[in-house]
């Protein structure tokens, strides 16, 4: 009988971090895959001339050399949603979908390589706010590549779950998940081995914008002190990834080091290029993102209403959050609340693998139904009603003799205060006063809530979807 495996992939902007529990010699073993302890880079690289496609670390480390003769595409995450963008490379045509597929293919091959097992499931975690449409895109990418998506599992949740044993006796739990793409951060509430999101935020300024911005700030260095004024913007492409390479260096270097040499052998016009740059110049750029992250998490605190004296722990995870200014400012801040958990790149990663071992439940947290003719609600979905693989079909009759008839949703502040058009679903009536409508109301794998009628009249023609792809869940954990 051959043991299962279980795998959980953290599919970030700038890095994806893979983690499996593996049988080896009889024993689960859990095993993270990456390069020197890193997670791979999101990033692909298309050769205009002859469509070879590298990926991960290798178009990483190349990023320089290969700017100029491939499509570039380092976070391919946030193009999920963008129906505009794609490009016919060497005969092919592209779309983002394609891309992530690509990522998705070598993580399997690296894991089959190192581990000889199987890689076709998988649960990922996503952000907050990450929109059915790329859940949909994103399952399709992995397909592509042979991997199913079990299930999703937010990143906050995740998180949570890596560092279960040392937080389960926390009820209230801020997560500071500041990654390579966004800052997320989400108030959590552990109960009755429940997690329930209070409330959420996010920004888009997380380590990339950081890379940049120190790589702008030492560009304008070294071209005050060779005396020649060239912007960055117009500086080559490899130029640019170069100093974006270094910056990044000089960022993880000043986690422990107050000093950072900084050495270009032939920085675009500028030839040979030495700096010697301090923490304190770091800390001075960094000060107004780590200022404005701070806010951020201000402000989804007070948002949760649970306020800052009742919340247990701050769980703070992702590669921007090593940030020293920044925990400087949060210990002062916050002080012995700061959980911060070894290898915080790899946590959420950790955390969907354990979760694809011990599956848990989402249910619902909120009520959906229609409001009848007379005004009275009913209910179609009831709070802590299991959503995977959700269903109902009621029959209605049909009151007057209307030429369409109309269910009006209901159920949550949100749906209510929908445009008329928006929580309303139309479907053609025959005048009929024994005519009955069959409601057919399903939870997608996606979590998206989708109702669709059919009259008995016409039993071969159906209604539009009406969809709500903001309904709110907890998860259940084992």
């Amino acid at each position: 009988m051959m043991a299962n495996n279980f795998f959980g992939i953290d599919f970030g902007t700038t890095n994806t971090a893979t983690v499996g529990h593996i049988y080896l010699a009889n024993q689960l073993m859990e095993i993270t895959y990456g390069d020197n302890g890193q997670p791979i880079p999101s990033v692909v690289a298309i050769d205009k001339q002859n469509g070879q496609v590298y990926t991960g670390r290798e178009a990483w480390s190349k990023k320089m050399e290969l700017a100029e003769s491939c499509e570039l595409v380092t976070s391919v995450k946030s193009l999920l949603e963008d129906e505009n963008w794609q490009h016919e490379i060497h005969g092919e045509l592209w779309t983002p979908v394609e891309v992530a597929a690509e990522l998705f293919n070598s993580i399997r091959k690296l894991v089959q390589t190192r581990s000889k097992v199987n890689f076709n499931n998988a649960v990922v975690a996503i952000p907050i706010g990450f929109s059915p449409l790329k859940r949909q895109k994103l399952r399709e990418a992995a397909k592509k590549a042979g991997i199913n998506i079990t299930s999703f599992i937010s990143e906050p949740t995740a998180a949570f779950f890596a560092n279960y044993e040392d937080l389960k006796s926390s009820t209230n739990i801020a997560v500071f998940d500041w990654g390579g793409g966004t800052l997320d951060v989400s108030i959590l509430k552990n109960q009755n081995h429940r997690i329930y999101e209070l409330a959420t935020g996010g920004l888009p300024e997380a380590g990339d914008y950081i890379d940049n911005l120190l790589a702008r700030h030492i560009h304008d260095i070294i071209a005050k002190k060779k005396g020649k004024i060239i912007a960055f913007d117009d500086m080559s492409p490899s130029a640019k990834d170069m100093i974006r390479v270094r910056a990044e260096q000089a960022k993880r270097a000043f986690g422990d080091d107050d000093d950072f040499v900084l050495s270009l052998n032939n920085y675009g016009n500028y030839g040979v290029c030495r700096l010697n740059l301090d923490y304190y110049w770091f800390a001075a750029v960094v000060r107004p993102i780590v200022d404005k992250a701070m806010e951020h998490f201000a402000q989804v605190l007070e948002e949760s209403g649970v306020g800052l004296a009742n919340i247990d722990r701050i769980l703070m995870v992702g590669g921007s959050s090593n940030l020293r200014p920044l925990l400087d400012k949060m210990y002062e801040k916050y002080g012995d609340k700061i959980y911060q958990p070894n290898s915080t790149m790899w946590n959420v990663g950790k955390g969907a693998a354990l979760l694809a071992k011990h599956p848990g439940v989402y249910r619902s947290n909120q009520s959906v139904g229609v409001i009848l003719s007379d005004d009275s609600y009913f209910e179609l979905l009831g709070k802590d009603e299991k959503l995977q693989g959700w269903e109902k079909m009621v029959n209605f009759g049909v009151v007057d003799t209307s030429e369409e008839a109309r269910f009006v949703f209901a159920g949550s502040d949100d749906i209510k205060k929908l445009p008329d058009h928006n929580n309303v679903l139309s479907i053609p009536g025959y005048k009929f006063l024994q005519e009955r409508i069959k409601l057919t109301a399903r939870v997608t794998d996606d979590m998206v809530f989708e109702a669709q009628g059919q009259s008995n009249i016409h039993m071969t023609e159906k209604s539009k979807l009406w969809e709500y792809p903001s309904l709110k869940c907890y998860y259940e954990i084992p």
